[in-house]
């Protein structure tokens, strides 16, 4: 079961691998259907690698907070599928999520969701780094990772000391200091 929200906030983030030393974007393919990555920063503004990052604290538990990520240009979401592959879902096509979450509010306004769904991710601190345990409606113990080839994934991971293909940091553009400076 996916927990209620609670005390939205949002900040526009970079997020980078602490392993890899690598950026999550979204870049497009030929078709313009949205790819999601990992690459290195090489201009100071790249849309590819901006996100707005949603922190919510769970209604049944103040001291769980959750993030939805969500890709600035493009609107899309990362999310773990039934079988704990990562996807990309857009804010704006809900089917699937619907089916099994009572979801209220705007569907394309995350400061309103109520509902958490696959596209959160529990965050998990780290010093000053994160790691991002995707949810399937329990905690699961499999986190986003970029592995030694900078492709992201989802992997099981059962211990409190994270690699550092699991870690991030959150450089946040707005220099808010909402959550996580890098």
């Amino acid at each position: 079961m996916f927990p209620s929200l609670k005390d939205p906030e949002h900040a526009n983030v970079r997020i980078k691998n602490i392993g890899q030393q690598v950026y999550l974007c979204v870049t497009q393919d030929a078709t313009g259907h949205p790819v999601l990555g990992t690459k290195t920063l090489n201009n100071i503004v790249d849309p590819d690698v901006d996100f707005s990052l949603y922190y919510y604290t769970s209604a049944e538990a103040w001291e769980t907070k959750m993030v939805l990520p969500v890709h600035q240009a493009t609107k899309v979401c990362l999310s773990m599928t039934a079988d704990k592959k990562l996807q990309m879902s857009s804010l704006r096509d809900m089917a699937a999520v619907l089916n099994s979450n009572e979801l209220e509010g705007v569907l394309e306004d995350p400061l309103r969701f109520t509902k958490a769904d696959s596209r959160f991710f529990y965050i998990k601190t780290s010093g000053s780094n994160v790691a991002l345990e995707a949810m399937n409606g329990l905690h699961s113990n499999h986190f986003l990772i970029i592995n030694e080839s900078n492709k992201l994934d989802i992997q099981e991971h059962h211990n409190t000391n994270y690699p550092e293909e699991a870690l991030f940091s959150v450089e946040d553009l707005d220099n808010t200091d909402l959550f996580i400076n890098s």
